[in-house]
């Protein structure tokens, strides 16, 4: 009986670096460790009142726009926040069904790759935990992750709120578009689309959560292409809005719930058309 024990631990183990690994190669914006590592902070410490890095977050923001005011500067940084945390948590929950929990965190120097060369960046690195749930029930794994993920954001955008001003509603809006896109991202990558959609709706529309927001959705987009060819794509469809068009300059992202439905719809058949010239050549 032990030996099985030590078997099942191994394998869980092999199971969460192979998570992590695909993370890495799938998604280098994004850094997550299983064990502590140098410079991490308790999430408690990273976002307190008055914190130096939370003024280096909202900072970092202004190279995604200029004239950017304390609101969109909160907007972009609860975007930018929830979706790095969301794609690692995504990553480990959809890869090895275990549900991680964010112990530590660091906001770290990154150099991304960029069209053949990189830039200098930044990004969040996440030290996560990891919590059990019954194998028998996958709601109480769904329930684990919603739950988890609440009670990291509650102080954070209540935080953001104080600090800039933002209501606590939009910023839960971008949060759930984080989680449902991130979710999108993985389960495509993967080749698991329609199981992580069906995950992802398990966790941003359960009732009474602060994630719950009717205009969030998925539509499948098809499109005429060149030589006849049909294309089509699942696009994520917001409920929030990270504010982008109030900057100089600014414009409406393709799936922002501001645009009417039919202008959003023709907006993404045009990148899944350029997405298709792009893979071409």
């Amino acid at each position: 009986m032990e030996n099985a024990r030590e078997k099942g631990n191994a394998a869980g183990e092999g199971e969460l670096r192979a998570a992590v690994a695909w993370l890495e190669a799938a998604f280098p914006e994004v850094a997550c460790s299983l064990a502590p590592v140098e410079n991490v902070q308790l999430p408690s410490a990273f976002w307190a009142e008055g914190s130096p890095d939370v003024e280096t977050c909202l900072s970092y923001q202004e190279r995604f726009g200029a004239g950017m005011d304390d609101k969109v500067r909160a907007a972009h940084l609860i975007a930018f926040y929830s979706h790095q945390l969301s794609l690692a948590a995504a990553a480990i929950y959809l890869c090895s069904g275990r549900v991680p929990d964010v112990a530590g965190l660091r906001f770290e120097q990154h150099a991304r790759p960029l069209k053949g060369g990189v830039v200098d960046a930044r990004r969040f690195h996440f030290y996560m935990g990891l919590r059990q749930v019954s194998a028998s029930d996958p709601e109480d794994a769904d329930a684990l992750f919603h739950d988890l993920f609440v009670a990291h954001l509650k102080p954070v955008i209540a935080l953001l709120k104080r600090r800039c001003g933002l209501s606590l509603r939009a910023q839960w809006r971008l949060a759930a578009d984080s989680v449902a896109g991130a979710f999108l991202e993985v389960g495509r990558r993967r080749g698991t689309e329609a199981e992580a959609i069906a995950q992802a709706l398990a966790i941003v529309r359960r009732s009474g959560s602060p994630l719950h927001s009717d205009a969030l959705c998925y539509e499948m987009i098809e499109v005429a292409a060149a030589g006849g060819k049909n294309l089509s794509r699942i696009y994520r469809m917001r409920g929030g809005c990270c504010l982008y068009y109030r900057t100089d300059g600014g414009s409406y992202c393709d799936s922002c719930v501001l645009l009417e439905p039919d202008a959003r719809r023709e907006r993404l058949r045009a990148h899944l058309l350029e997405a298709a010239r792009d893979q071409i050549g």
